[in-house]
């Protein structure tokens, strides 16, 4: 597996590296520690690197940045050396969220670990402006940090069926997690009424049988969708509980999370009425957004393809 972790220094990347350990990740694991120095474009192409005078003072200024981004590598990387994977540390300049996803997609990074704010983010936000671009562009998993954990105890896996719910589950199925981990499977059934309501079309009280017929068909699956993820995590050894939900989905599943605590929360990118005009789906947003949990958000593990990818810009990887 190739791990992509990007840091910036704040408590957040701490955080971040902190819950990677905590996967207990086997030896052939590979992990990018990577930080970018932000350069910042106004209007004009103006950077606050070009109102430095002269080109002496420019590259003094240059070494001393990227001086600077390596010893904030170093902490994480030895962090992660000491458990033992592959460790290789980078440093790119430009917008950050762009470096990242950029990276990711040219190492075929199977996921993206980022601190769910950054140094620059304002503490009313509950999500940061280069995390959330990352987790809405990257085309590999990305796991949203907001809490330190020095071990995975409770996960809270939703799923509805669809492709991305499976793919989440088999990725956490891979890591893999402690076997002490309790893993708790839950779906959310939404609420036939309120989607009756909203077809106008359609006459609520003349179609009370259709709405029964509907009710006993979605829970049948449920309870087949359950039973099935149950006996994945089951068949690894892990303990494993289950709950069907009813209302919301992204409601339902940030309010069970206040009750679990749990150290993670994974879905889905998209669910089952996605599309693929849109690049997250909308229950994958608001779970990522508001809740106070660290976050993965699951999506296909095969390697991107390279196609038409430029050459690396900035400073070349450093293997640790």
């Amino acid at each position: 597996m190739k791990i992509l972790l990007a840091v910036d220094g704040s408590p957040y990347s701490e955080m971040a590296t902190k819950t990677v350990k905590a996967f207990q990740l086997p030896s052939h694991t590979e992990v990018t520690v990577m930080t970018v120095v932000p350069e910042h474009t106004f209007l004009g192409r103006i950077t606050l690197t070009m109102l430095i005078g002269g080109d002496a003072a420019r590259e003094l200024a240059h070494k001393a940045q990227e001086q600077n981004a390596t010893e904030l590598l170093k902490g994480p990387v030895e962090t992660l050396q000491a458990s033992g994977v592959k460790v290789e540390s980078l440093v790119r300049w430009g917008k950050p969220a762009e470096e990242i996803i950029k990276r990711a997609h040219e190492i075929g990074a199977h996921l993206v670990v980022i601190g769910a704010s950054g140094t620059g983010d304002s503490p009313r936000f509950p999500l940061g402006s280069v995390a959330h671009k990352v987790m809405k562009y990257a085309d590999t998993s990305v796991l949203l940090v907001r809490e330190a954990t020095s071990a995975m105890r409770r996960v809270l896996l939703a799923t509805d069926g669809s492709k991305y719910s499976d793919e989440v589950a088999q990725f956490l199925l891979d890591l893999p997690l402690p076997h002490k981990s309790q893993v708790f499977v839950v779906t959310a059934l939404q609420s036939h009424i309120a989607a009756l309501m909203k077809t106008p079309t359609m006459d609520l009280e003349t179609n009370q049988q259709l709405l029964a017929e509907l009710r006993a068909a979605e829970e049948k699956v449920a309870r087949s969708l359950m039973a099935n993820s149950k006996k994945r995590f089951l068949e690894k050894g892990y303990e494993v509980s289950s709950m069907v939900l009813r209302g919301e989905p992204a409601q339902e599943i940030l309010m069970l999370a206040e009750t679990l605590t749990p150290d993670l929360i994974a879905l889905g990118a998209k669910g089952l009425t996605a599309t693929e005009a849109f690049l997250l789906g909308s229950v994958a947003q608001r779970v990522a957004r508001f809740a106070r949990y660290s976050v993965l958000i699951g999506r296909a593990q095969g390697r991107p393809k390279l196609d038409n990818v430029g050459s690396p810009s900035g400073c070349p990887g450093q293997t640790v």
